[in-house]
């Protein structure tokens, strides 16, 4: 009754490599969710249907983003997300569409109207083979109207 149990040591080892893995487990886990890139395709789609010019900013866990003309990616350790949107978007990938996206008007950025549009179609051209850029910890849609052109930056 008061016997050593001959199997004690392989049960303790057991148990140890058990709870080791158990532990390796949870520590693989991310910490962090993957980013949602429906919600920025959302935003951006709803800022483009408006009637009038309009811009919306949405948080984001991406550290890393690509954005092309029809879809946007979204990356961090946790995963890879993508999205569609309803109609094509202008991704602000030169300093001075990222002027204009952060609020700035076209045209005290760009000496002529000719040049905004100029940068907008090569931003788009670009914008098909886009890379991976950083990312803050947000994105933002701004819908552009001006001299009877329409444009949706994203950036």
């Amino acid at each position: 009754m008061f016997d050593t149990q001959g199997d004690a040591l392989p049960t303790w080892v057991a148990l140890t490599l058990v709870a080791g893995t158990a532990l390796a487990a949870v520590a693989a886990v991310p910490s962090t969710p993957t980013p949602d890139a429906t919600a920025v395709a959302n935003a951006a789609d709803a800022v483009t249907a408006g009637d009038h010019a309009a811009a919306r900013t949405v948080p984001t866990t991406a550290t890393t983003v690509r954005v092309r003309s029809a879809s946007v990616a979204l990356r961090n350790d946790a995963g890879t997300t993508h999205a569609t949107f309803a109609r094509p978007i202008t991704p602000a990938d030169t300093p001075a569409l990222r002027r204009v996206l952060r609020g700035a008007s076209p045209s005290v950025v760009y000496p002529t109207l000719g040049d905004f549009r100029a940068d907008v179609r090569r931003a788009r051209a670009s914008g098909t083979e886009a890379g991976w850029r950083p990312c803050a910890d947000s994105l933002t849609a701004r819908r552009v109207r001006l001299g009877g052109g329409d444009v949706t930056l994203l950036g």
